[in-house]
Parts: structure tokens; sequence; C-alpha cells
């Protein structure tokens, strides 16, 4: 494809969300908050949020951010996929529990922000489903504490991948 028609498909995509977007601002107010539904759609930006954001951007005005990142695949009996973790030095599971983890890394990770996921090494077959917490190991500055468990919310072993953000 030329540049020329993807630089008039990138135009004509951005005409397609300004029509929506306006259509969207002129059909009225959201409907009120039903406390016992689950949220299907953003409400609007309240003034007050606007605000907290326009600040925060100001203030953030030319700093360049780095951050920086340690991630594991770790298997479900332990021990770190392998190829599949930056920074992470071991894995283990906690002897004595089912569904502990402890997870240690190269550098301190307290103050990052850590997300996980039930995975499996690899990139062949799923793992069964379940749920999965993460927050720091007690008594160490550079590992995680992770917990997994079935749907049902019964300690289970699973498979997971975690990443650390700081």
């Amino acid at each position: 494809m030329s540049s020329y028609r993807v630089r008039a498909a990138s135009v004509a995509a951005a005409l397609a969300l300004l029509v929506v977007g306006a259509s969207a601002a002129t059909a009225g107010p959201p409907p009120a908050p039903n406390p016992g539904a689950g949220v299907t759609a953003q409400p609007p930006l309240s003034k007050e949020s606007a605000e907290l954001a326009a600040k925060a951007l100001a203030q953030g005005a030319g700093v360049q951010l780095v951050p920086q990142a340690v991630n594991a695949a770790v298997q479900s009996v332990g021990g770190v996929c392998p190829g599949q973790g930056f920074g992470v030095t071991a894995a283990n599971k906690i002897p004595g529990f089912v569904g502990a983890y402890e997870v240690f890394f190269n550098q301190t990770v307290t103050s990052g922000v850590y997300t996980a996921t039930i995975g499996l090494c690899g990139n062949v077959g799923t793992s069964p489903p379940g749920e999965i917490t993460v927050t720091g190991r007690v008594g160490t500055v550079n590992g995680v504490f992770i917990q997994t468990s079935d749907s049902a919310g019964n300690p289970a072993d699973r498979g997971f991948h975690l990443n650390v953000l700081f």
C-alpha cells in the first residue's frame, strides 16, 4: 500500500472517530449509576478529574521517565521456565503450602508495581483456569509472594507469569 493510501486511511479513521465522539457528546448525559449493575462504559471525566490529569501532565513536563522492569514465567512446581525471565534469580514453590510461591530478583522491587497472570511456560497448551494474587515478600526487598487458586478460590498450584515495573 502506498504511503498516500496509508495517510488517507489514517485521515479517514480519525474523521470517523471525531464523528462518533461528536455524536456521543451530543447524546446527552449518561444514565444514572445503578449500584447493583456492572460498569459497561466509562462515565464522563469530571471537572475535578480533568484538573488532576492536567496537573499531572504539567508536573511531568520535560521529565524523561525510564521505567525498569523484571519478569518471570514460573512453573506450577516452582522454578523459572527456561529462558523466560529477566532479572529473576529464583522462583520457589513454598514447601507445605498449596499455591504459594516466592520469586526473587537481582534488585530491589519494593517500590514496584506487581502484575501476574496464570499461565504456562512456552507457547503450547493452556493453563487450567484460576486466580492469582501478588504482593511484596515479607523480610526482603527483592522478592514477591504469589498465591494461586482455582476458579472457586481454593488454593491450587498454577504456573504464572509475573511482571514488576519500577
